[in-house]
């Protein structure tokens, strides 16, 4: 734009706002006569443009109009809205409508600038063909090209002065309160109207190009024209957010297109067919992604900002990526798409036909039936490329193609036997295909049908699969069916010869595809699912083996890592045959000294040591305690690596629990048998042995606490791995300081408890380690073992009460309920037995107590289902709610109680009854705390664990109703049925019998009683079965009596057996 004539516009246009008369008249006396006047307004309604513009002008310097100015309003507007959007157009407007303004001023400006207005506002119904949309958008441009520059001519103000405002589009309308510019309202209606589809972009990067003196920051000149003061910073607000909601669509449309592109692409691979039903979708978004990203380009040079990241959603072009541009000799040879140069030059370069074809043309000749019958010899007798390519000359030179003998050709190429010529055959084909599409179709087509045949039966035909994958090669097969037979083979695996037909494929093709720019994202994919599959359980190990062959097909070693060569410097590989191999051969001393004298401060030198202290399984499981005694020898001068070597030991055996991998159980060992001689030989304290031990046997069990009826899947009842480990370390200890012999008996008791949970009998191999260790420690501290779970039980509360243990929440006795062993090992940690050793190991002894934190079994949320069920309803209310203040009436009402049950019978009735009262009040709380605690439980539970529960529960009740019709015809033989009672707001599992207790008792009562040898006494419900009636009472019955025992004995029982049931169920593999 001219600034000169904008400024002299400006001048003239603001004088006619404010009543002058500038415009310049031909005459005083202008015509009036109708002619004149229609004249001109049918002028107007021809349009304005460059070429009646002069004209325009001229009349209204000779013309009245005064009488038909309505009717030259509206036909200027009519004529606005028409005009082209061109140069020299617009300008011929903008001079027309600037020459009526400064003619008649307020008496026709407002009235043509409210019906102008009416040009932006939007559609009231959407415009469904994109043809007719552009168009709308082409006269939005220029109608606001129009009128921005009418505004910087100062025709267009502001809205105020608009009268009588009557005619205003609705979207001013709604604004007339609000002093917003008219050309940032005119703007806002615009750039909002379907916005997603993208048509508002345009019009927003032409406003910006044409009118950037609006969005510009620093003073300017045409500051001056600009009739608002805060057009400038309401307009960059705008445009901000607009770009701002440009760049996030434009991401999500990126997304949504490539997820399209990439579903389109899954479902091919997966039925292995040609579908629609993601391209249409994605053609309607794809060009209105498009809109968007040039929009984002175009506003983040504007603005100066980074424009978004966008992933390019596009299909390798498999001609132009196959065109000889792969250099094979600047890459690896790992990652070569060809083995050689002659390899690609044989797939890659075909012969050119286009010169034969052109001068075949106009031959119209029947082909010679002998000279078929010659090609056909010749093809069976090709060896060479150049022989196939001389063939393939010959088919069109001597005039063969016809419908007949392409037929001839499929059947020549499915019957042959001779694998040797199929890449020729191949060849063949590929060189043809531009020229006998049809025919190369079908052979695909029947290749695919064979191939399909293949994946669900039990046979093979490896010449279609070799002649499939050379085919591959020369790019006829689609990448879809490509990735639908393999993908199809992985996830059949269960079927016989899948894996031998993978193979094979994967012999011929692997490399190609995942060396190939096109194929190999795709590729990695399914080596991905591979490795997946394997880890199936279902699959037989020979299966998975040849899973590992496949990835070895395809990333085979290379061969400095088959030979084992590793860059090592003579001392480092001096140091590796020294430790791995020759320990047996060189004195330990002159070992030690040759260690010692290696060049610690070399970090490769420190990395080979510290890697040949620390993995004691390379070498001979006999060497071990030579290794051992050279690392004591560094202990000396460089302590701080026997710490690290001590440290990586102790990680590698708690990783080896974690893991628990079958496959490197004899790598655990040596790490066990390499941290027992570095006790011997006192670079590791009791304390890390004793540590070791519980982690090993209490490692993955709720608590830490090995029970009958727990499920440990790092260990289950029939995994005897870990006895041979403790029994390793047992057999092993050479030295037995104080501080060891003192524990050892509980750790020996807990070990025989760990024992009883496995599933009997324990094999054989490691009962006879159970027995030495045992008869070992029979003459070293007279530990005697124990003949079942039960009396292992009571052992262990004895020795527990007898070292002074105060357990936490429970005594010992409440422990011993009917899930038998609920002993947990960090009481003994927990003891003041660091006083009886004060004086002989004081400093082990506070090293000691620091460590009891890592023994804490302090349950969190994930175990506090386990430790509810364990508790007795006082003793939950106490853990819940903190109460340690009632220690003292617990002992006294546990005294009193004790001595009032041991009475009569109605005594003992009535001091029930008592205690129920306070029961209830217990029980009540500790029910709705449960039930809280259960609903929140439900709540954190997937969906799939809640249909894993109810097949659960659906199995459990047919097995029930099985064993209820089974006997239901058996006879009763006594009318009296106790039954453990149960009241209906207990707290306790429906699966334990309630054992009695005294009123008020806690856990914290430990002190020694003579109530604490009476046995508990257990409820159950007495029921006298009459003719019409069944009565009941309640009788309760010491626990030591041998009927009650059974009863115990047997829920406990049921209840392992359902945790087996549940847990076998939760762990199949549902297909």
């Amino acid at each position: 734009m001219n600034i000169q004539k904008v400024q002299e516009q400006f001048d003239l246009n603001t004088r006619a706002w404010n009543g002058e008369e500038v415009f310049p008249l031909k005459a005083k006396k202008l015509d009036s006569s109708i002619k004149k006047n229609t004249g001109f307004i049918k002028k107007l309604k021809q349009g304005i443009n460059k070429n009646t513009c002069a004209t325009l002008l001229k009349d209204l310097r000779e013309i009245s109009l005064e009488k038909y100015l309505s009717e030259v309003i509206n036909t200027t507007n009519e004529s606005l809205a028409s005009v082209p959007n061109k140069n020299e157009d617009i300008a011929a407007a903008v001079d027309v409508i600037g020459a009526l303004h400064q003619r008649f001023g307020q008496r026709f400006t407002p009235y043509l600038i409210e019906l102008f207005l009416s040009n932006f506002s939007n559609p009231c119904e959407d415009i469904t063909v994109e043809k007719f949309e552009l168009l709308r958008i082409n006269r939005l441009k220029a109608n606001l090209r129009i009128f921005s520059e009418l505004y910087l001519y100062g025709v267009i103000r502001s809205i105020e002065e608009l009268e009588p405002k009557t005619g205003l589009p609705k979207f001013l309308l709604l604004k007339k309160g609000k002093a917003s510019p008219l050309i940032y309202s005119v703007l806002k209606e615009i750039l909002h109207y379907r916005f997603k589809e993208g048509y508002s972009t345009s019009i927003a990067i032409f406003f910006l190009k044409r009118f950037p003196m609006f969005l510009d920051s620093e003073e300017s000149i045409w500051d001056d024209f600009i009739f608002d003061s805060n057009l400038k910073n309401l307009l960059q607000s705008l445009f901000r957010a607009f770009m701002d909601a440009v760049f996030t669509y434009t991401i999500d449309l990126n997304n949504k297109t490539n997820k399209l592109m990439k579903d389109h692409q899954k479902c091919q691979i997966r039925t292995g067919k040609e579908r629609n039903e993601y391209i249409d979708e994605f053609d309607e978004l794809y060009p209105i992604f498009e809109r968007f990203k040039n929009a984002s380009q175009s506003l983040s040079e504007f603005f100066k900002v980074d424009p978004p990241k966008i992933e390019e959603t596009f299909i390798v072009d498999y001609e132009s990526a196959n065109k000889p541009m792969i250099t094979n000799q600047i890459l690896p040879p790992d990652q070569r798409v060809w083995e050689n140069e002659d390899t690609r030059k044989f797939y890659e370069l075909l012969p050119d036909l286009k010169d034969i074809l052109e001068s075949m043309k106009n031959e119209k000749s029947a082909p010679d039936p002998s000279q078929i019958k010659l090609f056909f010899e010749d093809m069976e007798m090709v060896e060479t490329k150049e022989g196939i390519d001389d063939l393939i000359r010959q088919y069109w030179k001597s005039n063969l193609d016809n419908k007949a003998t392409r037929n001839k050709l499929i059947k020549f190429f499915t019957e042959t036997q001779d694998w040797s010529k199929l890449r020729l055959y191949a060849r063949f084909l590929a060189a043809n295909a531009p020229y006998l599409p049809e025919t190369k179709d079908e052979f695909v087509n029947m290749l695919d049908s064979s191939f399909r045949s293949q994946l669900h039966s039990n046979r093979i035909n490896v010449k279609n699969i070799i002649f499939f994958s050379e085919m591959v090669k020369f790019a006829m097969v689609p990448k879809y069916l490509i990735f639908h037979k393999i993908r199809s083979l992985i996830m059949n695996m269960q079927v016989p010869n899948n894996i031998e037909i993978l193979t094979v494929l994967f012999e011929q093709l692997g490399r190609f595809l995942i060396n190939h720019p096109e194929y190999k994202d795709q590729m990695e994919k399914l080596v991905d699912l591979i490795k997946e599959k394997r880890k199936d359980r279902q699959l037989h190990m020979n299966t998975k083996g040849a899973l590992d062959n496949l990835i070895t097909l395809i990333y085979p070693p290379s061969v400095k890592s088959l030979n084992n060569v590793e860059d090592e410097s003579p001392e480092q590989e001096f140091l590796r045959i020294l430790i791995r191999r020759e320990l047996s051969t060189v004195d330990t001393k002159l070992a030690t000294n040759l260690v010692k004298r290696s060049s610690w401060t070399n970090p490769d030198i420190s990395r080979t040591l510290f890697k040949l202290f620390t993995t004691p399984e390379s070498i001979s499981y006999q060497y071990i305690p030579i290794l051992t005694t050279i690392l004591n020898g560094l202990k000396d001068t460089h302590p701080n690596f026997v710490v690290k070597c001590v440290d990586q030991i102790l990680e590698n055996i708690q990783r080896g629990l974690e893991k628990n991998e079958y496959n490197e159980n004899m790598r655990r060992i040596a790490q066990i048998r390499y941290l027992t001689e570095m006790f011997n030989l006192n670079i590791v304290n009791s304390e890390v042995i004793i540590e070791t031990i519980y982690r090993i046997i209490k490692f993955g069990y709720p608590n830490g606490q090995p029970l009958p009826s727990s499920i440990n899947q790092f260990d289950l009842p029939d995994n005897y791995f870990r006895i041979q480990l403790v029994t390793m370390v047992l057999l092993n200890l050479e030295k037995y300081p104080n501080y060891l012999k003192k524990r050892l008996e509980l750790l020996l008791r807990f070990f025989e408890l760990y024992m009883f949970t496995k599933q009997q009998p324990i094999p054989k191999e490691s009962m006879f380690r159970v027995t030495n260790t045992f008869e070992k420690y029979k003459k070293q501290i007279g530990f005697e073992r124990s003949e079942n779970l039960i009396e292992c039980n009571a052992k262990l509360t004895i020795k527990l009460k007898s070292m002074n243990v105060k357990p936490e929440n429970s005594t010992p006795a409440d422990k011993v309920d009917s899930t038998i062993g609920n002993v947990n090992s960090r009481n003994y940690f927990e003891n003041n037995l660091d006083e009886e050793d004060e004086d002989e190991d004081e400093d082990d002894e506070e090293d000691y107590d620091d460590e009891d934190n890592d023994y804490s079994d302090t349950p969190d949320n994930g175990d506090m289902d386990a430790e509810l069920s364990k508790k007795t309803g006082h003793d939950i209310e106490r853990s819940i709610l903190g109460n340690d203040d009632d220690e003292g009436t617990t002992s006294s009402d546990s005294n009193s109680n004790d001595s009032e049950d041991s009475d009569t019978d109605e005594d003992s009735d009535s001091d029930s009854d008592s205690d129920d009262d306070y029961r209830d009040i217990d029980v009540d709380r500790d029910v709705e705390r449960r039930k809280i605690y259960n609903e929140y439980q439900e709540k954190l539970k997937s969906e799939s664990e809640r249909k894993i529960e109810e097949d659960f529960e659906k199995q459990f009740q047919m097995m029930m109703q099985t064993s209820m019709e089974s006997r239901k015809n058996e006879k009763v033989t006594s009318n009296i049925i106790p039954l453990i009672a149960r009241s209906s707001n207990s707290a306790f599992p429906p699966d334990k019998p309630k054992i009695l207790r005294p009123n008020n008792i806690t856990a914290d009562d430990t002190a020694p009683s003579k109530e604490d040898d009476k046995p508990k006494k257990v409820a159950f419900t007495f029921l006298t079965k009459t003719v019409k009636k069944t009565k009941s009472r309640t009788l309760e019955l010491p626990s030591n009596v041998k009927f009650v025992s059974n009863v115990l004995q047997e829920e406990e029982r049921l209840k392992s057996e359902r945790e087996k049931i549940k847990n076998i169920v939760l762990q199949r593999t549902f297909d």
